[in-house]
């Protein structure tokens, strides 16, 4: 198969589109998909001089031009030159001229504008001297689905805050933080998304605020970085919780935990706040006891483990606990970035605490609760406690 390179500018495809020369929907195409919201960033990309990617077209015996690859971007320049949809101006980053544009049609433009538009070339890689099956494996490459994460759409944005997660991840990842360490690792970029919200939560000094893709996203966008202060905090938490899990493995001599981004999320939180008086070794065996509960509450471990007895003992003889452990593991997997499920996961790990160690210093008075002897289901107690003490209004350390 043969690939070749040209430049092509809008006003010459435009024509060719009109003229019946290039065909946007030969029968392997998927037919006209895109929104009205994306073709206005193509536009917005094009007006701003931004690099599109290439067009694909397959020529046939004729001397016509089939799109293989780029149905989308062509169909919706077509529809802008066509006045079928306005500029929009509002796009961040935002643009001071083509602010200036916004809620114009094509022809309602001056006509310097008209020209520049209709002069943007676009990259064309046309295939000719192809076997039957060519264009159908590189159209199949060209589409796979690609879909990326939050985290890995926000690595775009150059600037300092982008460059303060990636500095506190690499930090995470020199203490030890892998796959073997913590249960899955930092593919897709799944320690920058939950460094990033962590970060974003001690800004906030609240677990009461829903955070979502979109509001870390802004922070990027707009190179607002962190303070330095909740860098440090941040820091010092990740130290804490990494280390102690290291201390953990080695006490326990288990492999590593089983633990997803939203329980890692919950054991920062409980880091940050517990990190200032709880000793490393105390927090090493309140990780791993509690992890190795939740896995006997799954079902997935039959056996008691060397040095798990303590744990074992409380779960025969304290309900309120296993209730417990079942909703965290409810929490930690359906809705888990749910406000709710987070505050809940937050109050059962202080609750933990003061099962586990009762002569450590909780930080907020629990005893009133009863927490042992109390005939309510654990449900309707983690709802007083998170109702009358405010749970998660404020962060306390």
């Amino acid at each position: 198969m043969k690939c070749t390179v040209t430049e092509l500018e809008i006003e010459t495809i435009y024509g060719r589109i009109k003229g019946g020369d290039l065909n946007l929907s030969p029968d392997f195409q998927r037919g006209e998909v895109w929104s009205v919201a994306k073709k206005k960033k193509l536009i917005d990309s094009i007006l701003r001089g931004w690099r599109i990617p290439p067009i694909h077209l397959i020529e046939t015996p004729e001397y016509t031009d089939e799109v293989l690859d780029g149905q989308q971007r062509l169909a919706a320049i077509r529809d802008f030159i066509e006045n079928r949809f306005k500029i929009d101006g509002n796009l961040k980053p935002i643009d001071k001229n083509i602010s200036t544009l916004d809620n114009l049609k094509f022809t309602e433009l001056e006509i310097n504008y008209q020209r520049k538009f209709k002069k943007y070339s676009l990259t064309v890689i046309r295939l000719t001297e192809f076997s039957p099956e060519e264009p159908a494996e590189l159209f199949f490459r060209l589409n796979q689905p690609a879909t990326l994460t939050s985290a890995e759409q926000r690595n775009s944005y150059i600037g300092d805050t982008r460059n303060q997660i990636k500095q506190l991840v690499n930090y995470f990842e020199e203490l030890g933080a892998n796959k073997e360490t913590i249960g899955f690792s930092n593919s897709r970029m799944a320690y920058d998304d939950i460094i990033s919200k962590f970060c974003y939560t001690l800004e906030l000094k609240s677990l009461k605020k829903k955070i979502t893709s979109s509001n870390i996203s802004e922070k990027y966008r707009n190179n607002d970085p962190f303070s330095n202060e909740v860098l440090e905090e941040v820091k010092d938490t990740i130290e804490f919780f990494t280390k102690s899990s290291k201390k953990g493995q080695d006490k326990f001599l288990i492999a590593n935990l089983n633990i997803n981004k939203a329980t890692l999320f919950s054991w920062l939180v409980f880091s940050y706040r517990n990190k200032n008086h709880i000793l490393m070794e105390d927090m090493a065996e309140l990780i791993y006891t509690f992890e190795y509960a939740r896995e006997v509450i799954k079902g997935k471990i039959k056996i008691i483990p060397l040095g798990f007895q303590k744990i074992a003992d409380l779960l025969d003889s304290n309900v309120h606990l296993n209730q417990m452990l079942l909703i965290f593991n409810q929490r930690a997997s359906m809705g888990s970035t749910d406000v709710n499920s987070i505050i809940y996961r937050d109050i059962i790990l202080e609750l933990y605490l003061k099962i586990y160690f009762p002569n450590i210093r909780n930080n907020i008075d629990l005893d009133k609760y009863n927490i042992n002897g109390n005939d309510k289901s654990i449900g309707a107690l983690l709802e007083l406690i998170a109702h009358k003490l405010n749970w998660g209004g404020t962060i306390n350390q």
